[in-house]
């Protein structure tokens, strides 16, 4: 598969998924329909413009094209529509935090490719951009998503959220220096998903102050 279609469908994938985590946030901040789509928009396209900025690609992707923008806001109409008319029943309901972190995880693991894929791109020399770049771009859009819902950021509190994505941003580096650029992509992905679900799982977290 071609780079440019691979690194496309993780950003389609990443854009997708973290709309649906941002529209889930503002639907359990009791939010209007403005509401949530601010979330959702923030969430799914914020950490992308931060990594566009940081690389000088500017405009930032996001506005260059209303693919994205379009994509974000019918997503958060089709959450919108489900919880407003009350297709999901109570118990789905009380599930809500399960597809946020669902959803949460396939956009960590999306935008961890994509941005460590424009790092390693744009600046081969320089590999600890590339990975920190990936953690800015998958990380960027849920910080200002909980600074807007007035909650402590989840890259600060919850069962390891930042760590799968530089574990996943090294693995690419790692598989793209020996050349097999086309494996890096998804084997990042899946290292980021499968960590962060375990993380979920186990309710692993960082060391703490008690």
């Amino acid at each position: 598969m071609d780079m440019t279609i691979l690194w496309i469908f993780f950003e389609i994938s990443g854009t997708i998924a973290f709309a649906i985590s941002g529209a889930l946030v503002g639907i359990a901040r009791r939010m209007d329909i403005f509401g949530i789509l601010v979330l959702a928009l923030s969430t799914a396209i914020g950490g992308g413009i931060i990594r566009d900025v940081l690389v000088g690609n500017i405009p930032p992707n996001s506005f260059r094209t209303s693919l994205y923008i379009i994509l974000t806001a019918i997503t958060t109409l089709i959450i919108f529509i489900i919880y407003r008319k009350q297709i999901l029943n109570y118990t789905a309901k009380r599930a809500i935090r399960k597809y946020y972190l669902f959803a949460d995880t396939l956009g960590l693991a999306s935008f961890t490719v994509t941005g460590t894929t424009i790092g390693f791109d744009t600046y081969p020399q320089y590999p600890l951009f590339a990975v920190i770049l990936g953690l800015i771009t998958a990380v960027g859009g849920g910080v200002i998503r909980d600074v807007l819902a007035q909650r402590i950021p989840s890259v600060l509190q919850e069962e390891i959220y930042a760590l799968p994505a530089i574990i996943g941003g090294a693995v690419y580096l790692l598989i793209a220096d020996f050349g097999y650029w086309y494996l890096a992509a998804p084997i990042s992905f899946f290292t980021v998903f499968i960590v962060r679900l375990v993380g979920i799982y186990y309710r692993l977290n960082l060391p703490k102050v008690r």
